[in-house]
């Protein structure tokens, strides 16, 4: 990473990592953990709704508090909007809740691009500043192990200094009066066997976004990225090309048609794929069911995972959060990952984009005039 990046967090030691891509094993690893808390548990998603997910989780809640562990719960007013008052009551029983900008009539007119179009889209879970989560994981049906096609995802656990980090990135839209994040310092380079906090904060405050470009011009063998929405910025469209000129593998994983939850986004997304195919980017859309991980690869030690998309209320209007690792282990892993979701991939070539069909021409020019709203 650049001296010259400013961060809030610094880098720390690693403690133990974990990289879970499988429903199943995700879901098992991720209520274990809460349900044996002692202390604390402090748990962020953007999505929070009906459903077996959201009992399997209220069930982890409740052995913690059982255990007397305090648990504080902060959704999204836009993400979890689809969330019954039943639900409502009974997190309320069991834990503190909040609600991050919730969805109000007046504030359509008052105050629209504070509270409307600025959401948390992170997911954090802290187990009694032990252990923390991060990934694209959300609480609901679709991301549910016993789901036909679970949504395909990649989620981060971690033990070490970082969690400490974790907790006050959750503070800071947890009690906005503690004065939110520290103020950015200028950041060393990685070293081996560290990891740093990249919070994404709304409208201000860009540490991801400037991570992931830098890492992709220092690339030198291979960049590989995982992300469910790709409107891309003429930034990061020139960096990748670039990567390739250099002789990089560039590589973008991408959702398929199946389960999308916005297919018009993916259309609008697709208006981008000739330039980026004419320039030697390889797109890969994944097609057993929808690719909603997000997560990057470069070389063979560097990792970024968290929660952040490719897209404009991403990089612009939403919190987000994710975790650069230089670790040569989790990159092989994360590497590993990649290379199975490829085989479950439909590959597009240059050859292949333009011999679609006319009507999917229409279609993908008819909703990127409105890529600015995605």
């Amino acid at each position: 990473m650049s001296r010259s990046q400013r961060v809030p967090f610094p880098f720390v030691p690693i403690g133990t990592l974990e990289l879970h891509t499988k429903a199943v094993s995700t879901w098992q690893r991720l209520l274990e953990d809460i349900a044996t808390a002692r202390v604390e548990i402090l748990f962020e998603n953007y999505i929070l709704v009906d459903g077996a997910a959201a009992d399997a989780l209220l069930n982890a809640f409740q052995s913690a508090v059982a255990q007397g562990a305090r648990v504080r719960v902060l959704v999204d007013g836009a993400g979890s909007y689809a969330m019954t008052p039943a639900l409502r009551e009974r997190l309320q029983a069991v834990a503190e809740f909040q609600c991050f900008h919730p969805l109000r009539w007046t504030d359509l007119l008052l105050n629209f691009r504070k509270r409307i179009m600025t959401r948390t889209h992170r997911r954090i879970v802290v187990i009694d500043s032990k252990i923390a989560w991060t990934g694209g994981i959300a609480i609901a049906n679709p991301w549910w192990h016993t789901a036909t096609s679970p949504f395909r995802e990649t989620m981060l656990r971690m033990t070490g200094p970082i969690t400490a980090h974790f907790e006050i990135a959750f503070e800071s839209l947890w009690n906005t009066k503690l004065g939110g994040l520290p103020q950015p310092q200028p950041q060393r380079p990685a070293r081996d066997n560290e990891q740093c906090l990249l919070p994404q904060k709304a409208i201000a405050l860009s540490c991801f976004r400037r991570s992931l470009n830098f890492q992709i011009g220092k690339a030198k063998q291979r960049v590989w990225i995982a992300t469910a929405y790709f409107i891309p910025p003429l930034r990061l469209r020139r960096a990748l090309r670039f990567a390739v000129e250099r002789g990089v593998d560039v590589r973008l994983l991408l959702p398929g048609p199946n389960q999308h939850d916005h297919p018009n986004v993916r259309l609008a997304s697709r208006r981008y794929y000739a330039q980026l195919l004419k320039h030697g980017v390889r797109l890969f859309e994944y097609q057993p069911s929808f690719q909603h991980a997000k997560a990057a690869l470069f070389d063979d030690d560097w990792t970024l995972i968290g929660t952040p998309n490719l897209d404009r209320w991403s990089y612009l209007s939403n919190h987000e959060i994710a975790v650069g690792t230089r670790h040569v282990p989790l990159a092989a892993a994360l590497g590993e990952s990649f290379e199975r979701d490829f085989e479950s991939c439909r590959e597009i070539t240059l050859e292949m984009w333009k011999a679609r069909a006319l009507w999917n021409r229409f279609q993908e020019s008819f909703f990127g005039i409105f890529d600015q709203a995605f």
